[in-house]
């Protein structure tokens, strides 16, 4: 697994290097402008429209966090505004991705409880897909020492989802039971946090 794993890192990383695409050459920039690589969409579509390439590197305003992005999650929601299928979505070319985690590289002015260094998960509204990312503080949230990047990535909007939908939508409450469909799988980890809840998980899994 840990082959195939790297495996697929290095052909991800192949096919980053063969799309990046490379800024006209006569187009004047500016020796101090720092730039990063970003997956830009530039229309609705199939993963033809995606390209990696090079863009402003932002920089925190009043409130915001700065992020060097260790991995990004890519969701269903992802692909619908790829698809261009979301409720007014914006006008392509934008850098897709709704949330991120990597360490903090600098805070902007009234920014407090993050240092540089930490290693977070955020939200952001688009443009997670990209190497730096800067967004609110109020959605930004320090990771668990024993979680791994991959694993926050894959984190955040699932496990909000999922709590929303138990206890705002569903209204669950403690003594309840509950019945975690495909539990073999990913979901998985929803069965201690229910149990903590004082709920009464059930699973089912196909087997095949």
């Amino acid at each position: 697994m840990a082959k195939e794993r790297a495996g697929m890192t290095e052909e991800t990383q192949y096919m980053m290097d063969r799309i990046v695409t490379k800024e006209p050459e006569n187009v004047p920039t500016s020796g101090d402008a720092k730039e990063m690589r970003a997956v830009v969409l530039a229309g609705f579509g199939g993963l033809n429209k995606l390209r990696v390439t090079k863009k402003p590197m932002p920089e925190p305003q009043d409130g915001e966090v700065k992020i060097r992005v260790k991995a990004c999650g890519l969701n269903f929601l992802d692909l619908m505004v790829r698809q261009g299928t979301i409720d007014n979505p914006p006008k392509p070319p934008l850098v897709p991705g709704f949330e991120c985690c990597g360490i903090v590289e600098s805070v902007g002015e009234n920014t407090t409880g993050f240092e540089i260094g930490d290693r977070v998960m955020a939200f952001v509204h688009y443009n997670a897909w990209a190497e730096i990312v800067c967004t609110q503080v109020d959605f930004v949230y320090k990771m668990p020492e024993e979680m791994s990047f991959a694993e926050a990535a894959a984190f955040s909007l699932n496990f909000v989802a999922a709590y929303m939908m138990l206890f705002e939508v569903a209204n669950l409450r403690e003594g309840m039971s509950v019945l975690v469909q495909s539990a073999g799988g990913g979901r998985c980890y929803l069965l201690p946090y229910l149990v903590l809840c004082g709920l009464r998980p059930h699973g089912n899994s196909l087997l095949v």
